[in-house]
């Protein structure tokens, strides 16, 4: 028989096929590892459904970005507000201590002067008791001296505790050697007795509160001859 005889031929195609139909046939699962998906399953999507449902979960993203962003801007503007309330809030703060401190210091300048007032009282009311006889004519002026001295004494001390609990500390400058931070000289004295810019004599102390200076002390300096 010729191998181009027309039937022959056709009955090997026919084979062909069929063999590789049969190779081409999914071979099915053992019974152990079938599945109710693999035993029921739909018919696949075709591409217009596909496009369409991808369509939609991309323009639901685009929305939820949005509004993402939205309240990304709501929130980034509201911790704007809350920060200058901070910040006012700070301000006022500061500003309030400001005002406190410079009361401070208002109320300690009138108790130095007050002080100073007393001070000046003390001493005239000690000059004068020195110079008093014991013996003299005028006894009687002795014993309103002395009452003075103890009460000006008295009222300096009370002075001295209030000045403390302001945390006042005084300039300690007598034998010192001048400071222009602290001190300001008002009288400049030559002397070999002291070494030059010793200071000599207090004129008014001076005062530091906090590491400032609330007064300056009036003094008087040594200065070579």
């Amino acid at each position: 028989m010729s191998a181009f005889n027309p039937q022959r031929r056709q009955q090997l195609l026919e084979t062909l096929e069929q063999w590789l139909d049969d190779i081409a046939a999914e071979e099915p699962l053992p019974p152990e590892l079938a599945t109710d998906d693999d035993t029921v399953q739909g018919p696949a999507p075709d591409l217009f459904s596909l496009l369409s449902q991808l369509t939609a979960l991309t323009r639901e993203t685009q929305l939820q970005g949005r509004s993402t962003n939205r309240l990304h801007t709501e929130l980034s503007g509201k911790l704007d507000t809350m920060s200058g309330r901070i910040e006012s809030l700070e301000g006022a703060v500061r500003k309030v201590s400001e005002v406190r401190r410079e009361a401070r210091l208002e109320v300690i300048s009138e108790v130095l002067d007050v002080r100073d007032r007393f001070v000046r009282g003390l001493e005239e009311a000690q000059r004068r008791l020195t110079v008093i006889p014991r013996w003299s004519a005028r006894f009687a002026q002795r014993p309103v001296l002395e009452a003075l001295v103890q009460g000006n004494a008295l009222a300096c001390e009370r002075l001295d505790d209030v000045l403390r609990r302001f945390d006042v500390q005084e300039i300690a400058c007598l034998g010192k050697p001048f400071d222009p931070t602290l001190m300001q000289a008002s009288e400049v004295a030559r002397t070999t007795e002291a070494t030059p810019g010793t200071v000599l004599a207090v004129f008014r102390t001076g005062y530091t509160t906090g590491g400032r200076v609330l007064r300056f002390a009036d003094v008087k300096v040594a200065t070579s001859p």
